[in-house]
């Protein structure tokens, strides 16, 4: 008595020249708040909030899809940008913020999230590219029941 096997195979015809999709806007939003100095916990030899935060952004940076735009904004009493507008995602745009990332401290006074959030969608996005933002923070923003009521 014989068992009936059947082994079938599939070879799906994938495109060469796929367009790259777009793929969105990212903008994320770096506490440097002095808050920010502080030690993730009280054990001993615990990274500084910042330097986590830090290793954060490079891991989300490096993740990246390619054909994307992205900028980055530090904010504390002030804030600021790495650059003036969002730029493509290429090797070139990634080391340059590399470089910005590892020389980010916790240098921006408070914790205000309100104005860069009012400056990010002051200007338009850009075209069919979904803008995202993610932020990274430590604690309570000193202009919380503004941002609610904004």
């Amino acid at each position: 008595m014989a068992d009936n096997i059947v082994m079938i195979n599939f070879y799906p015809h994938f495109p060469e020249n796929q367009e790259q999709p777009n793929c969105g806007e990212f903008i994320f939003l770096m506490d440097r708040s002095g808050s920010m100095n502080a030690c993730m916990s009280s054990e001993e030899n615990s990274p500084l909030r910042i330097e986590s935060a830090k290793e954060t952004m490079v891991l989300l940076l490096k993740s990246l899809p390619l054909g994307c735009y992205f900028n980055i904004f530090g904010f504390g009493s002030r804030f600021e940008s790495f650059f003036p507008d969002s730029v493509e995602y290429t090797q070139k745009s990634m080391s340059c913020a590399l470089k910005k990332i590892e020389d980010m401290q916790a240098d921006l006074g408070g914790t205000e999230i309100l104005q860069p959030l009012k400056h990010i969608y002051s200007k338009d996005g850009k075209p069919e590219h979904p803008r995202q933002i993610l932020v990274c923070t430590d604690g309570e923003d000193r202009t919380s029941t503004r941002l609610n009521s904004s």
